[in-house]
């Protein structure tokens, strides 16, 4: 037999895993450890950014910078392009206990490479059709000049690189290995820097910008599949054809809804950068954008941590009460650790963003406090986005997410003119508390608590080659 078949109750809860008062050795470790290295690593990746932000500033003009990160962060702005896939594969992954010798695990990370691989053909042919139609300026409401078309096409060309590559991270995860995604983080920002001071240096300027921030993330992300493929044991394993075919119907289930979701993540931060750059001043779309540099540093911290819990979360799905205890400490500690956080975001910003930029670009009180807001509201959510990952909560979570893209996108459209990036903000930290973090407080207890015990997709997928297997 080509693989490790475990019975339907070893999958869906890992029965000897859930029935425990808390967590095993192995999660602890995974814990300790990513907060440690985040700890570590956060102070690089904060010089890192801040200096490659005013790099960047010097080198554009404080009125393009808001250009430049709109278009660099166009994965932010994209992240469902891996069509929910990458969420598969993590919850595949902490499901397996070997994942390299089970059949399952094995046959989902390498339909999801297939698929991906084909997702960057068509990101890479959309991107140059746009090209052909000069159609770039329409997209983000504002140009910086003749070279954008090309610049542009080159960035979203690296970004769609980028989507197979980052399945890494997602067995990082899987596996229990979040902190090693603290170091990818850590080389994408100094990959990043040293693109952008070699560019700097050579006296590029302008558009070009966009780039390094991207070449960055590719590198890491690719650096990151090898420390994926070495810990995991899968090595070259995940590019080979199976030796057995598995049946391909159900084995990526819930995918759909997952990539629903990550439809909606860019509205909890990164579409209020088009809807400044179509209804306010470029000044003010700068503003907003180093604003959200500052603010990343700190959400980084969290989101971080939060992905630990994410196979934490898997591996219970048969002891309810215990996860619903769980989930409630989390949620708790994330807001009580994001209020801290909150202060000298509020205090700090001001000044950072005159030292980076050369006090060109100001940020106010009211932006940075805005966006305080939005960290702690973000935040008291980030332990149900790690909890509810079976398909018919995801669909559940899909529904939360439509509902708060549409009120931050309604919103925010009618309060950009008046009051620019800080009222754009305000509105999106209200969407997020009315639209997520509210029924999350209703209804996530109870979602945990109607899980039933029939077999999950992988189950299905284990019997049905199975049975072709013998």
């Amino acid at each position: 037999m080509g693989g490790r078949h475990r019975r339907a109750s070893e999958i869906d809860g890992d029965v000897d895993v859930a029935s425990g008062a808390g967590l095993d050795s192995v999660e602890r470790r995974a814990v300790v450890l990513s907060t440690l290295f985040r700890i570590i690593g956060t102070p690089v990746v904060a010089v890192a950014g801040l200096v490659s932000a005013g790099l960047v500033i010097r080198a554009t003009g404080p009125s393009a910078y808001g250009v430049v990160a709109l278009v660099a962060t166009v994965g932010l702005l994209l992240p469902f392009a891996d069509l929910g896939i990458g969420a598969v594969v993590t919850s595949a992954t902490a499901r397996s206990r070997d994942p390299v010798n089970d059949a399952y695990a094995l046959a989902v990370i390498r339909r999801a490479y297939r698929i991906l691989a084909r997702v960057t053909v068509v990101v890479t042919g959309i991107a140059v059709v746009v090209m052909m139609f000069d159609g770039w300026g329409t997209l983000i409401g504002t140009t910086t000049g003749p070279e954008d078309r090309l610049v542009i096409t080159i960035a979203v060309a690296l970004f769609g690189v980028t989507i197979p590559a980052g399945l890494g991270l997602r067995i990082l995860i899987g596996v229990d290995r979040a902190q090693l995604i603290v170091v990818v983080m850590v080389s994408n920002s100094l990959f990043a820097l040293l693109v952008t001071a070699g560019m700097y240096t050579g006296g590029v300027r302008g558009i070009w910008y966009v780039l390094p921030p991207l070449i960055g993330a590719l590198l890491g992300n690719l650096m990151g599949t090898v420390l994926a493929l070495r810990v995991s044991g899968l090595g070259l394993s995940v590019f080979r054809r199976a030796a057995v075919t598995m049946p391909t119907k159900g084995l990526l289930e819930g995918s759909l809804w997952l990539f629903v979701v990550s439809v909606g993540i860019p509205f909890g931060l990164q579409a209020q950068r088009v809807v400044l750059s179509h209804l306010s001043s470029p000044l003010e779309l700068s503003r907003y954008a180093l604003m959200a540099q500052l603010y990343g540093l700190c959400w980084s911290v969290f989101s971080t941590a939060a992905l630990a819990f994410w196979p934490i979360f898997v591996k219970r799905r048969g002891a309810a009460e215990h996860t619903v205890r769980l989930w409630l400490t989390s949620t708790m500690g994330f807001g009580l650790v994001a209020m801290v956080a909150a202060i000298p975001l509020v205090l700090l910003s001001p000044w950072l963003a005159d030292v980076l930029s050369g006090n060109t670009i100001d940020i106010s009180s009211t932006l940075a406090g805005a966006f305080a807001v939005l960290l702690v509201a973000q935040c008291v959510h980030l332990p149900s986005g790690m909890l509810l990952t079976k398909p018919t909560e995801a669909r559940w979570q899909a529904g939360c997410l439509a509902a708060m893209a549409a009120v931050t996108t309604v919103a925010a459209i009618a309060v950009a003119p008046a009051t620019g990036a800080a009222g754009v903000v305000l509105v999106t930290a209200g969407a997020v508390v009315l639209c997520q973090f509210i029924p999350d407080i209703a209804w996530v207890p109870r979602l945990v608590r109607n899980r039933d015990s029939e077999p999950d997709a992988s189950a299905r997928v284990e019997l049905a080659a199975a049975v072709r297997i013998s």
